[in-house]
This record gives structure tokens, C-alpha cells and sequence, in this order.
């Protein structure tokens, strides 16, 4: 039997260059710019770019529930590309399911355009698919709205 496995895969072109939109996915003052889906503001940041560091989330909702993802970069080519854990902790149960992979893949379209290919796995469930393909897609929105 072929079972399917939901995975997110998203395409975005920000009007941005290439090291500035990598920079935007390891620098803590640039996260908490665009890394918050929909009305939820990122508080706190850490992160450790290297292979093997760590980092660390922390959101707000508008109800004031705390959000938090930790992870580790588990590969990174400067500039081009990101491959790090995901595991989410907070009051949505649907998204705690454990340890997910997240792989972003960046490509210059352009003087000043990005593509950014995000690759999500490990989820197991379309409906967790689904959740986080929305809060990917309300974030990449914040991103572009971080280099106007």
C-alpha cells in the first residue's frame, strides 16, 4: 500500500536580494520582523547559525498566548540555503507533533529578487499541513513587508 505523506512545499519571490534574504532567516532582529504568522508578534529570538546550534521562537498571539519553536540547524550554505528542525510547543495542539524539518532553499531572480523554495516534513496529517502552510504563507507576506 502507498501511504502519502502531507508535506508543505512553498515558492515566494521577495523583491530583495539574495544575502539579504538569507540574513533574514538566521538574524534575530530581522526574524522578529516577519516570523510570526497573522496577527502574532515575535518577542523573542535566539539563534546559533552554524551547523549544530540551536535556535529559539517566541510569539504572542492577539490572545496572549505564548508560542514558542525550537530547533538546530542541521545544514547551512551561506547565502543559499537552510535545512534545520522545527518542534513547536504551545497551546495549538495541532502542531505538536514532535520534531518537523523545515529546508529552505534560496534562488536570485534577478537584480533584486528572490525566490525563496521552503520545504516543510514531518507532518503527519493534512490538516497540520494545512495549518502550517497558511502561517507560512502570512509570514512570507510580513518578509516582503520587511524590505519595503
Amino acid at each position: 500500500m502507498i501511504q502519502i505523506v502531507p508535506v508543505v512545499v512553498l515558492k515566494y519571490v521577495v523583491r530583495a536580494p539574495q544575502p539579504d534574504v538569507f540574513r533574514a532567516w538566521i538574524d534575530p532582529l530581522l526574524i522578529k520582523r516577519w516570523l510570526a504568522p497573522g496577527t502574532s508578534v515575535m518577542e523573542h529570538v535566539e539563534t546559533d547559525p552554524r551547523v549544530g546550534g540551536a535556535f529559539l521562537l517566541r510569539r504572542r498571539d492577539s490572545d496572549r498566548a505564548s508560542h514558542t519553536v525550537t530547533g538546530q540547524y542541521e545544514e547551512i550554505r551561506q547565502g543559499y540555503s537552510l535545512h534545520q528542525t522545527w518542534t513547536y510547543e504551545g497551546p495549538n495542539p495541532l502542531l505538536r507533533i514532535g520534531e518537523t524539518l523545515i529546508h529552505v532553499d534560496l534562488l536570485s531572480v534577478g537584480d533584486r529578487a528572490t525566490e525563496i523554495t521552503l520545504t516543510h516534513r514531518r507532518i503527519v496529517n493534512a490538516d497540520v499541513r494545512n495549518a502550517y502552510r497558511d502561517d507560512w504563507r502570512s509570514c512570507f507576506s510580513k518578509l516582503q513587508a520587511a524590505f519595503a
